[in-house]
C-alpha cells in the first residue's frame, strides 16, 4: 500500500494519565472561543456556523446550559473550525431548548440532570428529545426532525467521544478517520471521510474481534480505508448469520473436528439465499466468495494470534480455537470469478454511450431550466441538476476510463507537458499527460497521454472553481444551504470540490453525491441499447470496461492497454477489460496461422481457439504469434519459440519478423567478430551457440516467406509487442 499519514486537526487524543474533563477542553481554547454566547455574523463564529439569508438571528445564546455542556459546545465549534465545517444555527437553538426540557423532566423525576453531552447515549439523547417535542406541541416528531437535527448531535457525541476516550482508536464503536488524529490513513485515501459503525454487531465478542483484525490490517497496510468499509459491511452477513443459528460463543460449535465444516456449509447456504439491497436480485458469486473469505481470513488471523486475541479483547474463549477454525473453506468452495458473460455486460454499446453522452448538459443546468428528450419514443422535458462538476467528471471518465475515484482525487492541476507536444486545434490530438492518484495497486503508473478535449475540460472545470465555485464555497452564492466564509488563504487542493462543509476547500467531491446525480438522470433518460435493455449508465464502472473493449477491439496490443489501466499484468488486464468475446474469436479465426517451418498449421483455427483457451489465456499470445500449449501444459523452453513445435504465427507479425531476422543477422555477425578477437580463429558451423541462432534464422526465413505469399492475411492479432522475444546480446 502507499505511504500512510495521520489526519492532523483538534481532536488530537489524549495524553496517557486519565481522561480529559472539560475543563480540560476549555483550557485548549483561544480566548475568543471561551464564551457562551455565539455571535452568526462575528468572527471566529461567522466562520462555523451558517449565515442563512432567511434567518434573523444574530446569536446563539447557550449560557444557560449546565458548565460542562457550555465548555463542550465551545471546543466543538472550534474543532470545527479546524475541521473546514459549520453546523446550522437553528438546529444549535433547537438543541439548546431541548436540552433544557430534558434536564427538567430529570429533575422532575428524581433523575441526576446531564452536566455532560456524554453522560447520555444518542438513543437517550433521541427518546428525551422526542418527548420534550410531544409536551410541547402534542405529536411526536416528523421525518424532517431527524434529518435535519439528528446528524447534529451524532456529529457532536461523536467528536466528544473521540476526544475523551484514553484508550486505543479501534476499540470506539464509531471510526471517524476525518475527525480523529490516530487513525493512519494514505495522503489520497478514497472514502477518507466515511465513518465506519461497529454498534449493529449484537454479539460482544465478535464485535471487538472485527474491530481488532480491520485495525491491524490498516496499520500494517494490508487494507486500506475502502476495503474496511466492504469488510464490515460483509462481515456483518456473518454476524446476522449467527445471530439466526443462536451462536454465541468465538469457537462457534463445541466440536469444531465434527461440526465446524457443517456450520460453514450452513453459512454459505445462508449467503446464497441473500439478495442485493441494491437490485433485489441473490448476491453474485464474486459477492458470495468475498463475504466467504474475509470470514477465512478473520478466523485464520484469530487462531495464528489467540493468545493476544485472549489477553487484548479480554476474552479468554479465543484460546479454544483450533486448527480447524484456521481453515474455514476447502478447496474450490470459495469462487471469486464473474460468471460467464459478464464482462460484455458491462460494457456499453457506441450509440447508447452517445446519446448519453448528447445529454449530459442536464447534469449542469440549473433546477429552473429543462430540456425536452426522447425517452422510450416519447418527448419528455427533464429538469436541470445544477452540477456542472459531475457533468466534467462523467466526461473525463468516458474519454479516459479511469476509475471514480482517481477522478474525484486529481489534484487542481493534474495535466502534465509532454516535451514534443503542444496545444492542438484538434480535439482528438494528444497533447499532454494526465496525472491521477494510483490507490487501487500500488507501483502501478499515474499517469496517461490524453487528448485536447480532456485538457479542455480540466481546464474548464479550473475556471469554474475559480470564478464560480470558490465563490459558492465562500456563501456568496446562496444556491445550496452551507454556505460560510473560506478560511484565509484557502486554496483548492482537488480539481473536484465539494460543496458543502469544505470551509478550507481541501475535501474531493463525493462519490456518493455523483451516484445520486447520475441515478436521477438515468431513471428521467431511461437509454435503451440494442437489445432493448435499460443502461445503468449510473454505474459508473462500466466506463471503465468500455474504454478497454474499445481499445481492444480497435486493435491496440495488450501490453499497451495494460499500461493505460494501471495493471500489473495482461491476465488482469483481459479479465478485467475483456473484448467482446464474438469479435475476439473473429479476429483470430480469420488469420492463416503458419508453424515455423513454413508450413500450414493443419489444425482447424476453431480447434486451436478452444485448445489453448484463447479466449482467457494472455499467456498464449506471443509478441510474434501464438504458442499451442494446451492450458494445462507449462513451457520449459524460455525464450526458443521459433525452434518450438508448439508456435504458430499469422501474416499480422510480419514486420515484427522481419525486423527480429535483421537483428538475429546482427547479432550472429557481433558474436563471430568477438568470437575470433578473442581466440584467433573463426566461429565454426559446429559451435553450440550458432546452431541454436542458425536454427532460429532458418525458421525465421521459412515464417517470412510463407506470410509474404498472397491470402497470407494483414489483419493484426493482439499481442504484447517484441522487444521481450528478441535476441539478447548480454544473455546468449
Amino acid at each position: 500500500m502507499s505511504e500512510r499519514r495521520h489526519l492532523q486537526g483538534p481532536a488530537a487524543p489524549a495524553q496517557p494519565g486519565g481522561a480529559p474533563s472539560s475543563a480540560d477542553l476549555w483550557a485548549e481554547l483561544p480566548r475568543e472561543f471561551q464564551t457562551a454566547v455565539f455571535a452568526i455574523h462575528e468572527p471566529p463564529f461567522n466562520a462555523v456556523i451558517y449565515n442563512y439569508d432567511y434567518v434573523s438571528q444574530r446569536v446563539v445564546d447557550c449560557s444557560g446550559l449546565p458548565l460542562g455542556m457550555r465548555r463542550e459546545l465551545a471546543w466543538w465549534l472550534h474543532a470545527l473550525l479546524g475541521w473546514g465545517e459549520a453546523v446550522s444555527p437553528i438546529a444549535l437553538t433547537i438543541w439548546k431548548n431541548l436540552i433544557a426540557q430534558i434536564n427538567a423532566h430529570r429533575r422532575a423525576h428524581g433523575q441526576r440532570e446531564a452536566e455532560s453531552f456524554t453522560d447520555l447515549g444518542f438513543e437517550e439523547w433521541m427518546a428525551g428529545a422526542r418527548r420534550a417535542y410531544y409536551e410541547r406541541y402534542a405529536r411526536l416528531p416528523g421525518r424532517s426532525f431527524a434529518r435535519n437535527y439528528e446528524h447534529i448531535l451524532r456529529r457532536l457525541l461523536e467528536a466528544l467521544t473521540i476526544r475523551y476516550s484514553t484508550r486505543e482508536w479501534w476499540r470506539l464503536d464509531c471510526w471517524d478517520p476525518r475527525h480523529d488524529a490516530r487513525i493512519a490513513l494514505r495522503e489520497h485515501e478514497p472514502r477518507g471521510g466515511a465513518r465506519i459503525h461497529f454498534e449493529a454487531f449484537e454479539q460482544p465478542w465478535l464485535r471487538d474481534a472485527i474491530k481488532w483484525f480491520l485495525a491491524a490490517g490498516l496499520e500494517r497496510g494490508d487494507y486500506s480505508w475502502p476495503s474496511l468499509i466492504a469488510y464490515r459491511t460483509q462481515l456483518g452477513h456473518f454476524a446476522r448469520f449467527l445471530a439466526q443459528e443462536r451462536i454465541d460463543t468465538p469457537g462457534l460449535c463445541a466440536d469444531p473436528t465434527a461440526e465446524l465444516r457443517a456450520l460453514a456449509l450452513r453459512y454459505l447456504a445462508f449467503l446464497r439465499r441473500q439478495r442485493s439491497a441494491r437490485t433485489g436480485t441473490p448476491l453474485s458469486q464474486r459477492s458470495v466468495g468475498a463475504m466467504q473469505t474475509v470470514v477465512g481470513n478473520l478466523y485464520a488471523y484469530l487462531h495464528d494470534h489467540q493468545q493476544e486475541a485472549a489477553a487484548l479483547l479480554d476474552e479468554p474463549r479465543w484460546l479454544e480455537l483450533t486448527p480447524a477454525h484456521a481453515r474455514f473453506w476447502r478447496a474450490g468452495e470459495v469462487r471469486h470469478r464473474r460468471g460467464a458473460g459478464k464482462p460484455s455486460g458491462d460494457y456499453i454499446e457506441p450509440d447508447a454511450l452517445a446519446r448519453i453522452v448528447a445529454q449530459l448538459d442536464i447534469l449542469a443546468m440549473p433546477p429552473h431550466e429543462s430540456k425536452e428528450v426522447m425517452v422510450d419514443g416519447e418527448p419528455v422535458r427533464v429538469a436541470g441538476l445544477g452540477d456542472p462538476q459531475a457533468m466534467r467528471i462523467y466526461l473525463i471518465a468516458v474519454a479516459t476510463g479511469r476509475r471514480i475515484s482517481e477522478i474525484l482525487l486529481m489534484d487542481f492541476d493534474p495535466i502534465e507537458p509532454v516535451p514534443g507536444l503542444s496545444p492542438s486545434a484538434d480535439e482528438h490530438a494528444f497533447v499532454a499527460r494526465l496525472r491521477y492518484q494510483q490507490t487501487k495497486i500500488e507501483g502501478a503508473p499515474n499517469t496517461i497521454l490524453v487528448e485536447q478535449a480532456v485538457v479542455n475540460i480540466v481546464r474548464e472545470q479550473q475556471r469554474w472553481v475559480h470564478e464560480e465555485g470558490m465563490r459558492e464555497l465562500a456563501g456568496v452564492s446562496r444556491a445550496r444551504a452551507g454556505g460560510g466564509p473560506l478560511a484565509p488563504g484557502a486554496t483548492p487542493r482537488y480539481l473536484f470540490l465539494r460543496m458543502q462543509r469544505n470551509r478550507l476547500a481541501r475535501h474531493p467531491y463525493s462519490s456518493k453525491t455523483l451516484r445520486g446525480r447520475l441515478s436521477v438522470l438515468a431513471e428521467a433518460l431511461r437509454v435503451r441499447d440494442s437489445q432493448g435493455r435499460l443502461v445503468d449508465f449510473q454505474r459508473t464502472h462500466r466506463l471503465r470496461h468500455t474504454k478497454a473493449t474499445d481499445l481492444l477491439n480497435a486493435g491496440a496490443p495488450i501490453h499497451v492497454v495494460q499500461r493505460y489501466f494501471g495493471h500489473l499484468s495482461p491476465e488482469m488486464t483481459m479479465h478485467y477489460a475483456a473484448t467482446l468475446a464474438s469479435t475476439h474469436e473473429r479476429e483470430f479465426l480469420r488469420l492463416a496461422k503458419v508453424k515455423r517451418d513454413g508450413r500450414a498449421l493443419e489444425l482447424d483455427p476453431r480447434d486451436v481457439y478452444d485448445l489453448i483457451g484463447l479466449d482467457t489465456r494472455t499467456d498464449r499470445i506471443l509478441p510474434n504469434g501464438i504458442c499451442l500449449l494446451p492450458p494445462l501444459q507449462a513451457c520449459e523452453r524460455g525464450n526458443a519459440c521459433l525452434t518450438c513445435d508448439h508456435f504458430a504465427t499469422d501474416a499480422s507479425y510480419l514486420d515484427e519478423h522481419e525486423q527480429q531476422l535483421g537483428k538475429l543477422v546482427e547479432l550472429i555477425e557481433q558474436r563471430q567478430t568477438l568470437f575470433e578477437r578473442r581466440t584467433g580463429v573463426p566461429m565454426g558451423e559446429d559451435n553450440v551457440w550458432l546452431q541454436g541462432r542458425r536454427r532460429e534464422q532458418r525458421a525465421l526465413g521459412d515464417i517470412i516467406t510463407a506470410l509474404r505469399q498472397p491470402g497470407a492475411g494483414a489483419r493484426a492479432m493482439r499481442g504484447a509487442g517484441t522487444g521481450a522475444r528478441l535476441p539478447d546480446p548480454e544473455r546468449a
